[in-house]
């Protein structure tokens, strides 16, 4: 029987000798999976169903959940050749066609439903949430209210505030970088909006892990804050769903400078306009 130091000390040449000839346990990134669904359309038979339209649709709302979630693929590597953006990957679609909807809760009774959605019982049709490069992703935003970046839609967009200044002064006392936004709307119209710190991951057994918490601010046309973000969880934050009047509104990405020197400063922001992506009740 082996003592406990021998049990250490052949356990420490097992490990040199390993190194030695250049052995290594490389562990498969863990994907998390998220559902998605698009809307419903009426259609009189399935051949009508706007298939490739319904299916970016679904494509969106997996790219929002996983957004929401916080979660990338758990990277094992931990240095990166070059940025990376959270993506959906793609995913084994789950059709639902129904036949004869009746009683006109979705169409009416000589109408179809046409929605593409993942199965809640099977995983195997959601969407796992991966990573991309950040090559060909356009970074946006403005450096202050005056140069404030345009969002005409509903969108996610990447942004970095690694070169940015704090010229936004908050109540919350946040004093890292920040990036401004604006939208107009001509009615009034259902807003929801999240931010996410890019490089947030997760883990089955450590949970959502982000080395910063981005700050997200909504201001009136004329400049004051209107609704200031919560933490949804690590890495993620969000403006509860509100609807809001006809007008010009701007959105400011913020951070804390202690928060901020933690990660690399970059970040996806969603903006949804007559989206329930994030659920809720729609004001009256």
């Amino acid at each position: 029987m082996r003592t406990r130091p021998q049990f250490l000390l052949h356990l420490c040449l097992l490990c040199i000798v390993s190194m030695e000839l250049g052995c290594a346990v490389r562990l498969k990134p863990v994907i998390h999976s998220v559902p998605y669904q698009s809307e419903v359309v009426c259609a009189a038979t399935n051949s009508d169903c706007p298939w490739v339209a319904l299916e970016e649709q679904a494509k969106f709302s997996a790219l929002i959940n996983c957004l929401l979630s916080g979660a990338t693929a758990l990277e094992t590597e931990t240095s990166k050749k070059e940025p990376l953006i959270l993506v959906p990957t793609p995913p084994k679609f789950g059709y639902e066609f129904v036949i004869n909807s009746g009683n006109g809760r979705l169409c009416s009774m000589n109408e179809s439903a046409c929605v593409v959605t993942s199965r809640t019982d099977n995983q195997l049709t959601w969407a796992g949430c991966g990573s991309a490069p950040l090559a060909n992703e356009a970074l946006r935003g403005g450096m202050d209210i005056e140069h404030a970046d345009p969002l005409k839609e509903s969108s996610v967009i990447s942004g970095s505030l690694a070169a940015s200044t704090n010229s936004f002064l908050s109540q919350k006392g946040l004093d890292g970088p920040d990036q401004f936004y604006t939208f107009t709307l001509t009615e009034k119209t259902y807003v929801e909006t999240a931010i996410a710190a890019n490089s947030s991951q997760w883990s089955p057994t450590k949970g959502h892990r982000a080395p910063w918490q981005p700050g997200l601010f909504l201001l009136a046309p004329d400049g004051q804050t209107i609704n200031d973000g919560q933490v949804w969880k690590a890495g993620v934050t969000y403006l509860l769903p509100q609807q809001l009047d006809p007008g010009t509104y701007y959105l400011v990405v913020d951070s804390s400078q202690r928060e901020f020197i933690r990660g690399d400063g970059r970040y996806r922001l969603y903006l949804g306009l007559n989206k329930t992506h994030m659920g809720g009740i729609r004001s009256p």
